[in-house]
């Protein structure tokens, strides 16, 4: 018997049948008896005809009756239950969501022909099974990191959509969030999907990271990786339980190479061991590699690209399921942006055999340093006589020659100080300088408002009261990032203070943070210093050990930075200056870190926003991806300040690669967008294993399919076709049989 009704409101238009009746009846003739001489021939004539004719209407009246109500019943979509016994005359229509694994892995050649490709054609072959005349209807969802739902739901659309993809992403699979999307799109459906037989079906090459989830796998005591089903189940259990309560199945078919555990090499991380202070210094290039194969792979080669040119490759072993590293010797001869690339010699996974880096190489920071102390006649008193040391060092022409120094340095009095001589610098060094002039100070607070660095060391010439009332504001307006309360600290030979806490993470220190080399900051003598209370927002990053007097404070200024070093740089209060293994680095670093302007990163993760900063107003911005093409940057760019212009981010960038950022007018920038080793971990689930993550998860075996190919999940079927057909034999039957009594009644007459 009949179960329901698609649209049930329209079913009720069946009651319409009566309104044929109503007519007939209102219709109908009456007569009134009169006798006449002639009666008796007509009331012969007409009992002779009147049971024909009284048979006719009615036959016409049910007619009409029963085209009405196959009429309504048609529209009103009725369907029945799989064990109805009207089932088979009913018409089974499909809803199908199919979920393409778009994920890197699937790009793996098995042996030449990608299983993205194995995908596709087999997505094609769902879709084609189903007809759209009888109301079949589909979803194609493309699942990546950031899956997408394509637009269109009539199967022949979803294959013209289909012939516009050919390659897969280069991310992760994110399973739960397409399975979420495959939810809500049916649930938007609602009662659309009544009446119909309702697959989810999942065409994948099964890799354990998309299922188990990447976070799940933990390095063992041995040192291997393992993953962990548990918690890869608890992250799908949402999306399967909600589509277990609507009873509708997800299909899962394994279109991967028959290996469990396919052998692929991955580029894991290029990297430089330590970062570019300048042009012409030597650094090293770190190339980590990560074999995921069962056995080990001998001497493959690896290569890297120095701005095109390429650097004598290497060979390289790597073990079962280990990782193996290479390092190469690179210089930079001019600063600016350089490219890296690493190349593996491929394997059938090409996407992780290529890694780049974009290196940005400084120019000279330009110092301007003001001297509040000069002393031509005795280097060792003079203020600044250990920090132009440090910062110039000798010139040798010979065989052993030093590379340029990073610093270009000039030096002033504070006697005869001009404003006109704050141009054109990275970074501004106070040095015991007592006070500054009002023009020079407004000219300073500018240039670091607008990117530059200030940094100040104290000393005898300082006095805390007009330092304060030049430098310092409560409410942070001022250049100085703590205020002066007054000397303090223990005379030479009753002891000494040292370096207690620091903030081993910061780019300054982090130097020291090895323990190897923590003692030539922490065990310096330090005799005298400024006790100063810093301003809220002000970091301190190293404090006198006891009294936790701060050493080295930095706060932000606009775009710029103040650095204050509460005790001297040269000898006259510590001994830090006359160590040349803790003043090196540290105003070293102290100088590079000030000169850097905070940037958006040049590389990026896939999916990280790309942001652009310019040196001048971008003139008509464009992005060149990785193939070749190129595609405008849309959006107002923003001033950020010191000239310098932000563009808006680039979003929902998934491949890998160089991209470049370019203008009319400017040089291009550089960006590269890395690969997720983990996705080059290609282990697969075997049956039992997935099957055992969730009782709605069936794997596809093709001996579950139907004539059409399709999986037989059982459903309701709709009688909405064959009652139209009987509402419109019925409207021809009706004519026929009218017209065919209208002639023989003619006929008679």
């Amino acid at each position: 018997m009949i179960d329901g009704f698609l649209h049930p409101a329209l079913a009720w238009g069946a009651l319409l049948a009566v309104v044929p009746l109503a007519i007939h009846l209102l219709t109908r003739q009456r007569h009134r008896p009169l006798e006449w001489g002639a009666m008796r021939f007509v009331l012969a004539a007409y009992k002779r005809t009147q049971r024909r004719a009284r048979l006719e209407h009615l036959l016409l009246l049910l007619l009409h009756m029963l085209a009405v109500i196959f009429l309504a019943l048609a529209l009103g979509r009725p369907f029945t239950g799989e064990r109805s016994l009207l089932a088979p005359l009913t018409e089974s229509r499909e809803n199908l969501v199919v979920i393409l694994d778009a994920s890197a892995s699937t790009g793996f050649r098995d042996p030449v022909e990608p299983v993205f490709q194995r995908v596709l054609d087999r997505s094609r072959e769902l879709l084609r099974d189903l007809d759209g005349s009888r109301g079949d209807r589909a979803q194609v969802i493309l699942g990546g990191a950031s899956p997408t739902l394509l637009p269109a739901r009539d199967p022949e659309s979803l294959l013209g959509l289909l012939e516009t993809v050919s390659e897969p992403t280069d991310g992760e699979f994110n399973l739960v969030a397409a399975l979420d999307l495959a939810v809500e799109a049916l649930e938007e459906d609602g009662a659309e999907l009544d009446g119909s037989a309702v697959q989810v079906w999942l065409l994948s090459d099964l890799q354990a990271k998309a299922f188990v989830g990447g976070a799940a796998r933990a390095e063992s005591a041995e040192g291997s990786e393992e993953s962990d089903p548990e918690a890869g189940a608890r992250g799908l259990s949402g999306p399967l339980d909600r589509l277990q309560e609507k009873g509708w199945p997800l299909i899962v078919e394994d279109l991967g190479p028959p290996e469990l555990t396919p052998a692929n090499s991955a580029i894991a991380d290029l990297a430089l061991e330590g970062p570019p202070v300048g042009v012409g210094q030597p650094l090293i290039a770190r190339v980590d590699l990560e074999h995921f194969g069962p056995e080990a792979r001998l001497q493959a080669r690896l290569a890297l690209e120095l701005d095109g040119q390429r650097l004598p490759s290497q060979r390289v072993d790597l073990p079962a399921r280990g990782v193996a590293s290479a390092r190469f010797e690179v210089r930079f001869d001019e600063p600016g942006d350089h490219v890296l690339t690493a190349r593996l010699e491929g394997d059938r996974l090409p996407v992780d055999d290529v890694r780049t880096l974009v290196v940005q190489v400084p120019d000279s920071v330009r110092v301007v340093a003001v001297n509040g102390a000069p002393d031509a006649d005795d280097l060792t008193a003079d203020e600044l006589g250990f920090v132009r040391a440090a910062l110039e060092p000798p010139v040798d022409d010979g065989p052993f020659a030093l590379a340029p120094s990073p610093f270009e340095l000039r030096e002033f009095d504070a006697v005869g100080f001009e404003p006109a001589d704050l141009v054109d610098f990275d970074v501004a060094l106070l040095a015991n300088v007592e006070r500054l002039g009002t023009r020079e100070l407004e000219r300073l607070e500018q240039r670091v408002r607008e990117g530059a660095a200030l940094l100040i060391s104290l000393g005898d010439r300082v006095d805390a009261v007009s330092t304060n009332q030049s430098l310092y504001r409560a409410d942070g307006s001022g250049l100085l990032p703590a205020e002066l309360i007054g000397r303090t600290g223990i005379p030479r030979g009753e002891g000494y203070l040292r370096v207690g806490d620091f903030d081993a993470e910061h780019p300054v220190l982090r130097f020291f943070a090895d323990p190897r080399w923590q003692p030539l900051l922490t065990e310096v003598p330090i005799y005298e210093l400024f006790a100063v209370e810093p301003l809220p927002d002000a970091r301190v990053l190293a404090a006198v050990e006891g009294s936790g007097e701060p050493l080295l404070i930095e706060r932000r200024f606009g775009e710029g930075r103040v650095l204050l070093w509460t005790s001297t740089l040269d000898n006259a209060w510590t001994r830090l200056p006359e160590s040349p293994g803790t003043l090196i680095p540290l105003l070293h670093e102290l100088l590079r870190h000030g000169s850097r302007r905070p940037a958006p990163p040049r590389n990026l993760a896939l999916l990280q926003p790309l942001v652009a900063e310019l040196d001048e107003f971008p003139k008509e911005p464009r992005l060149a991806r990785p193939d070749g093409s190129r595609r405008p940057i849309l959006g107002e760019p923003s001033e950020r300040g010191g000239g310098r212009w932000q563009l808006p981010a680039v979003e929902g960038l998934d491949r890998v690669g160089l991209y470049q950022v370019e203008t009319a007018d400017g040089d291009p920038q550089p960006f590269a967008l890395t690969f997720d080793v983990g996705e080059g971990d290609l282990r697969r689930l075997g049956p039992a294993e997935l099957e055992g993550l969730h009782p709605n998860l069936t794997l596809y075996r093709g001996d579950t399919a139907t004539d059409d190919g399709t999986a037989s999940v059982g459903g309701e079927g709709e009688l909405w076709r064959p009652l139209l057909w009987l509402c419109v034999a019925l409207l021809v039957a009706e004519t026929l049989w009218s017209a065919w009594i209208g002639r023989r009644r003619r006929g008679i007459a």
